[in-house]
């Protein structure tokens, strides 16, 4: 329990300090752009304007201080609805973190207005052709992603193996899914142009793509390893040191990406000494807008599904395009997927009387489950009851859906158990022996009676 609180909290400082990093810096003025408006460089130094800035990045931290708060009650909730409000708590922060930004760069907007500031308009896009061609030709390295494939296919065989909950399964398709797009969004990756030599737009682009590409592949593969490493962990496989050492080495992988892309943006700057600058990403601000999700771009002109920020090197979608359309129903069919694969799928076992199956083999009392498999044997029960009342109790370790319990819980009855149960068949068999004391049942109450007079009468 301990270890699953301690996740849950770096998860939650994690994904809120990524939504106040990357909204926070849109208060920053870079490359003429402020909240995604396109001001002069002498309006920022107005007073207006900074207390817009202002304004905005006190409104922000209170969010995120919000932000934490929201997250509270999954402490004390049923560990069924921690998944589903904790989903629910992610889609609230995103909401309410983009509201300040989409207020005050109304603000901004209205001071241009008045200030008679002129607009930038879309200029036309300057393309490489040879930039072009020799990237569509560009060999791209897919080989070394094999050996998070084979990380996987290990991680899955072990999960199935010793019956993993079915929750555990989804950050192994999350993961899955991250290194496909991913994949695909560096192989896709917009061509730029910097200058009037295409040697050095050949090397730069190719340099970003071998920067990105090698960035995603150290991050993806540390997370295939502890994705591994976390889930033998909770089967009970892996000492906890090994989850400390991966977390360790997560740490030091982070400061490593930040070198390089330092380095990356020295080669860059490089190369571009004494060369004509061909920015060409400049845009309209009606083009920008912020959305429920943040900062969109839509510009049915641009032919580009992937366009960068004009204040960094963020990739957002160009909601114009049909891809865009296109990944936002993938999007949502994955979810919905999801839903019913962790929900309706164990609705239906238990619907269907599927879902737990109690039987006695061989003096051996069997558990059977397609989410858990147990065997005790009856000459080494001390001694056995029944119930329809558990009382108070928590789990400590494993899984509680909604519709099924499996590992380890602590009642006040029973002191620490081992829990195979069914959640809405209100009829249990207590097992005490020398190891440990189980808690068992059948998704049908009239075979738990059962096989509980069996038992008894064996004993």
């Amino acid at each position: 329990m301990l270890l699953s609180y301690v996740i849950l909290i770096l998860t939650v400082l994690f994904i809120n300090s990524i939504y106040y990093y990357t909204t926070n810096k849109y208060s920053k003025f870079e490359n003429g752009h402020l909240f995604l408006v396109k001001i002069p460089d002498e309006a920022y130094q107005l007073s207006e304007v900074k207390m817009i800035i202002q304004n905005f990045k006190n409104e922000l931290f209170k969010i995120f201080i919000l932000s934490f708060i929201l997250y509270l009650p999954i402490f004390i909730i049923p560990d069924f609805f921690k998944i589903i409000y904790f989903l629910i708590v992610i889609w609230i922060n995103l909401l309410l973190v983009n509201y300040p930004l989409k207020k005050y760069r109304h603000q901004l907007l209205l001071l241009k207005r008045n200030y008679h500031w002129p607009n930038q308009k879309i200029k036309t896009v300057k393309i490489d052709l040879k930039l072009s061609a020799y990237m569509e030709n560009k060999p791209f390295n897919y080989y070394k992603y094999l050996i998070i494939i084979i990380i996987d296919f290990i991680c899955l065989g072990g999960m199935l193996y010793f019956k993993a909950s079915l929750e555990q399964y989804l950050y192994l398709i999350l993961q899955f899914i991250a290194l496909i797009f991913g994949l695909v969004i560096i192989k896709r990756m917009p061509n730029k142009t910097y200058c009037d030599d295409s040697h050095i737009n050949i090397a730069i682009n190719s340099l970003r793509q071998d920067y990105l590409s090698h960035c995603f592949f150290s991050v993806i593969l540390i997370d295939a390893l502890f994705n591994l490493i976390i889930q033998f962990y909770l089967l009970n496989q892996l000492p906890f040191i090994l989850v400390i050492l991966i977390s360790i080495i997560m740490v030091i992988n982070l400061f490593i990406i930040i070198d390089k892309s330092k380095k990356y943006q020295t080669k860059k700057q490089e190369l571009l000494q004494n060369k004509i600058n061909y920015e060409y990403n400049i845009y309209d601000d009606d083009c920008w807008k912020i959305g429920l999700f943040g900062p969109s771009y839509y510009n049915k002109a641009d032919p580009k599904t992937l366009v960068t920020s004009p204040i960094g090197t963020q990739m957002i979608f160009n909601t114009a395009r049909p891809a865009y359309k296109y990944f936002v129903m993938a999007i949502w069919s994955f979810i919905i997927g999801l839903l019913v694969l962790i929900f309706g799928y164990p609705g239906y076992l238990d619907l269907t009387n599927q879902l737990a199956d109690l039987s006695i083999e061989n003096n051996v009392i069997v558990v059977s489950s397609p989410f858990y498999d147990v065997k005790i044997d009856i000459e080494d029960i001390n001694d056995i009851s029944i119930t329809d009342d558990l009382g108070a109790g928590i789990r400590t370790n494993g899984t509680d859906a909604i519709f099924f319990t499996k590992g380890h819980c602590h009642y006040d009855k029973y002191g620490d158990c081992l829990v195979y149960k069914a959640n809405f068949h209100h009829c249990f068999i207590i097992v005490e022996t020398d190891e440990a004391t189980y808690i068992i049942n059948d998704d049908n109450i009239s075979n738990t009676q059962k096989i509980y007079q069996e038992a008894k009468e064996l004993i």
